[in-house]
């Protein structure tokens, strides 16, 4: 048996770095491994409010605080409870809430930032009026409210960032309040909390992430809706091309968030809300770009099951991908069902009747239980033909505009195509049957999509935010073409599958953004 290993000193690891550390070095490290409130201070002196207090200041605050890792689940504090201390989160995601007259439970705020919990109630009353719950396993740090109260009157640089703070919350409740009593939609109220929740203010172009911490009930609670109407609100707001859901990831779309049109009004998105008592429910009339964009959907689904079940069928992230397949056969059924209603030229139903005849097949082929070489060919042979049907569809529709716009949303959706054309052959290219094949139809389409990007940004008199988003796009393909090329850093074929398909989804959100953009460009 070897012998127990003796621990060394800290310090024993500094003097063996360097001959040249000096004792005033390894006197600032010993000093801070001797602090016990070592972790209190970093936290402290790095948040919002207290950094760059002066250090006697700090100190105080330091000493007369604790710090909290608490469950999921764990009560903070209850109404009625005495305030003692401030809490300040700093990881995790907390619930304030309150009873409301009738016993029902009122969510009033979701954090999952850094901020001073309850600030107006930590400074303008001696007991909470709302109850505070953990979310996730969270970390704070909770500091007596009396050294707190003392340290705003002394320093004015604390006071003025403390006044700033309910300053801003202040703001959100009006803000708030308005969207509730002057009309504002659901779907706008949601978009307005998740800008909210994404903090920083949005760029041109690009996305903006946010993380959805709580479950899909407390958010609704919290915005003042209900679940089913929280699922029915994002789900227009996806439609809209202003984000992409992807499990509790929100990719908000900046560009998408403006009302693109044409000359030089630039204002956000505005969702209406629908009429009442519409008997005739009729549905919105497409316009050219919306019709071009509709069939164009159906052509990049062709790519994206095939990759959904190839990544089935090589184990990558089977589980996924196997609701990502289930998810797009409905999307394809219902752009499907949704073009066949529309009353257009009998040459545009014939294209639709040779989509139909294929997608039976193609259906029967990705839920088969036996796999062979053949039957890999066969959905290869049969995702390249269903393309070649719905490309016929999407380029007619693209004609019956009799609008350059209409030609340049079917460009645009040519790329979104692309990206997951190109996905789809990095996949299959496993397979020594299909790999010359691949490598006949790869660098083709690499240099389209190049060539259609090209040509997108010379439109004339585009937006800036559709020429931002056309730049986030290049560098997004940039990235997507470097990440195919393998190297010793995703050696391994699975991790290196992964990546791929990661930068794909990215490059895929850009590019569908960019289709909606020129979309709107045609009303």
């Amino acid at each position: 048996m070897a012998p127990p290993r003796e621990e060394l000193h800290p310090l024993f690891f500094l003097l063996s770095m360097s001959s040249g550390t000096t004792s005033g070095n390894i006197l600032q490290l010993n000093a801070r491994l001797n602090d016990p409130y070592r972790a209190r201070r970093e936290l402290l002196s790095g948040s919002k409010f207290f950094s760059g207090l002066p250090p006697a200041l700090l100190n105080e605050l330091v000493e007369a605080s604790r710090l909290l890792e608490l469950p999921a689940n764990h009560t903070l504090y209850e109404a009625s409870d005495p305030i003692r201390e401030a809490h300040l989160l700093f990881n995790g995601s907390v619930k304030r809430s309150t009873t409301i007259p009738g016993g029902a439970t009122k969510v009033i705020e979701l954090v999952q930032s850094e901020q001073l919990l309850s600030l107006g109630e930590l400074f303008g009353a001696t007991h909470y009026a709302s109850t505070c719950c953990c979310i996730t396993q969270t970390l704070l740090v909770a500091i007596d409210i009396r050294k707190l109260r003392e340290a705003t009157e002394k320093h004015l640089e604390l006071g003025m960032r403390i006044i700033a703070a309910l300053a801003r919350r202040q703001c959100a409740i009006e803000f708030d309040v308005t969207s509730h009593h002057y009309g504002l939609t659901g779907a706008q109220r949601l978009l307005d909390y998740l800008l909210e929740s994404a903090g920083e203010k949005a760029n041109l172009a690009g996305e903006t992430t946010v993380v959805l911490k709580a479950s899909k009930k407390v958010i609704a609670a919290r915005i003042g809706m209900t679940p089913e109407s929280f699922s029915r609100n994002l789900r227009e707001l996806s439609d809209n091309g202003v984000l992409v859901v992807d499990g509790r990831k929100v990719h908000i779309q900046n560009a998408a968030l403006l009302d693109t049109v044409g000359g030089d009004n630039r204002q956000r998105l505005n969702f209406c809300r629908k009429r009442k008592g519409n008997a005739l429910d009729a549905e919105t009339p497409l316009s050219a770009g919306a019709l071009v964009n509709v069939c164009g959907r159906l052509r990049v689904l062709s790519q994206r099951m095939a990759i959904a079940w190839c990544m089935i069928v090589s184990a990558i992230a089977p589980h996924k991908a196997l609701v990502k397949l289930n998810q797009q056969e409905k999307e394809f059924e219902r752009n499907l069902a949704r073009l066949e209603k529309l009353e257009l030229a009998a040459e545009f139903a014939e294209k639709l009747v040779l989509i139909k005849a294929l997608w039976p097949r193609y259906q029967y082929l990705m839920h088969g239980d036996q796999l062979s070489v053949q039957k890999i060919e066969d959905v290869f042979e049969l995702s390249e033909k269903l393309l070649q049907a719905t490309d016929a569809l999407t380029g007619h529709a693209a004609d019956l505009g009799e609008l350059p716009a209409a030609h340049y949303v079917n460009m645009a959706g040519r790329n979104r195509m692309l990206s997951q054309r190109i996905g789809k052959f990095f996949l299959f290219r496993e397979w020594p049957s299909l790999d010359e094949k691949i490598a006949a139809l790869m660098p083709p389409s690499c240099l389209e999509f190049e060539s259609n990007l090209q040509a997108l940004g010379k439109t004339a008199n585009i937006p800036p935010e559709v020429a931002a988003q056309l730049r986030v796009v290049a560098s997004q393909w940039q990235k997507f073409i470097h990440t195919l090329c393998p190297d010793l850093s995703h050696a391994a074929r699975t991790q290196h599958a992964r990546l791929v398909m990661a930068e794909g989804e990215r490059l895929l959100r850009g590019v569908d953004t960019t289709v909606k953009l020129f979309e709107r460009l045609t009303k």
